[in-house]
């Protein structure tokens, strides 16, 4: 489907839109949230058709909403993520609960997200909303990067950010709507297993992975009465946030939650962790998104396999 492009009447209207739209500052996030969201938010409307700025400024507030809200579940900054049906699906309901705009936000997203997107399933409809694929896993060269350029960063906020969310997603699991809520208190150390404990969605103590147990720790060991991430913020975006902010070298991959999550996940597939179980220590309702991982599951010898159909101990 081809791209949409700006209508403009004139180059003089057309300078005045741009700087509409450059000015617009949004009330319903804060500062950081929107420095982080901004640039997506901004480039989005840009490549709308120009239906007058009442129109306009509308899809300004609703793309902010939605945009904020998918940051804030952990879905990172792309388009075919964030207006994917599924998505403006659930914002519709969790997001825009008790909303007396909800009908008609939905709306405005239903009709801009097939013209801002070019795999995501609106056309033709399915006959059932498309299951958000989980994000790729990282490597174990990509991990040692992001652990390395963690002890890097020029500030001390910066380091203790990056190293808390590497832990607490390589090591326990948690993406945004989790990582940036994790106190000292929160970080149990009993019989040699070290937990964490989360709040809702899904409250539940995560046994951490033996490799980030010292690394957790100590985060909790030095975090005082601040969050291990640092700071006492609790915007539900603190974790894009958090990642915006930090700078990424040239050929290095960028830190992101949801693939820290998926790591941990496979590292779990990969060791044979029970099912049941892996989905409780997830917060996860069923199995059925783990299934985008099989394809990076390492794959075992046929004799080992054989074994383990036939239901029999080696």
């Amino acid at each position: 489907m081809p791209k949409a492009t700006r209508r403009a009447p004139n180059w003089g209207a057309d300078e005045e839109i741009e700087q509409q739209i450059s000015s617009y500052r949004p009330t319903s996030v804060d500062a950081a949230t929107w420095v982080s969201i901004r640039p997506f938010v901004l480039a989005s409307v840009r490549r709308l058709p120009f239906s007058g700025w009442a129109v306009t400024v509308r899809t300004l507030r609703v793309l902010t909403k939605l945009t904020a809200w998918s940051v804030g579940e952990g879905i990172p900054l792309d388009p075919e993520q964030i207006l994917d049906p599924d998505t403006i699906e659930r914002f519709a309901v969790a997001g825009l609960a008790g909303s007396s705009s909800r009908s008609t936000y939905r709306a405005d997203l239903r009709r801009i997200g097939p013209l801002l997107t070019t795999n995501a399933p609106w056309e033709p409809r399915p006959p059932r909303l498309a299951r958000r694929q989980v994000a790729a896993p990282y490597t174990e060269t990509e991990l040692e990067i992001l652990r390395a350029d963690a002890k890097r960063y020029r500030t001390e906020s910066r380091r203790r950010a990056a190293r808390a969310l590497l832990a607490l997603g390589a090591g326990a699991g948690l993406d945004g709507r989790w990582a940036t809520r994790v106190r000292a208190k929160d970080v149990l150390s009993e019989k040699d297993v070290v937990t964490v404990r989360v709040g809702p969605p899904s409250p539940r103590a995560v046994p951490v992975l033996a490799e980030w147990e010292e690394e957790v720790l100590q985060l909790a060991a030095t975090a005082g009465d601040e969050y291990l991430v640092g700071g006492y913020s609790t915007s539900r975006n603190r974790a894009g946030s958090l990642v915006a902010s930090l700078e990424v070298p040239p050929g290095h991959p960028r830190l992101s939650l949801p693939r820290m999550r998926s790591t941990w996940l496979l590292f779990h597939l990969n060791a044979r962790t029970r099912l049941p179980e892996l989905a409780a220590a997830a917060g996860l309702q069923g199995v059925t998104v783990l299934s985008d991982l099989l394809s990076f599951v390492q794959p075992m010898e046929e004799a080992d396999s054989r074994i383990e159909l036939r239901g029999k101990n080696r």
